[in-house]
């Protein structure tokens, strides 16, 4: 059986210290979650939500605003959720972007690619 890494079509990068803000698709609730981002690629991204509240669910639409380090672009995007791995304390949702633009895919697609080359 392939790996993950081996069956991606975009490559991932890992992130600390970065968050994403989560809203539904109309751009609600007026206090959106800000989650960890786990890995990001210029398709998508996996993120961990501590939130109880939240009602995840596979093919729900979100809306997500992130900002890549060493880079003030604020990206903004919907996406959908794809998986949803749950733990006793946090979910971790693989979601997979939608509508992105293309610079801001670029920028993506850039930041992974000199990430993957400093490692």
């Amino acid at each position: 059986m392939a790996s993950n890494t081996e069956r991606r079509r975009y490559p991932r990068v890992s992130l600390t210290h970065v968050t994403v803000e989560v809203y539904d698709s109309e751009g609600q609730p007026a206090q959106p979650e800000f989650c960890f981002i786990i890995n990001v690629s210029e398709n998508g991204m996996l993120f961990k939500s501590d939130s109880p509240n939240e009602d995840y669910t596979s093919n729900r639409r979100v809306r997500l605003t992130f900002t890549l380090p060493d880079n003030n672009v604020v990206i903004r995007t919907d996406a959908l959720i794809i998986h949803i791995q749950e733990t006793d304390l946090s979910r971790y949702l693989g979601v997979q972007f939608k509508g992105l633009g293309d610079a801001e895919r670029n920028f993506l697609k850039e930041f992974v690619k000199k990430s993957l080359n400093a490692g």
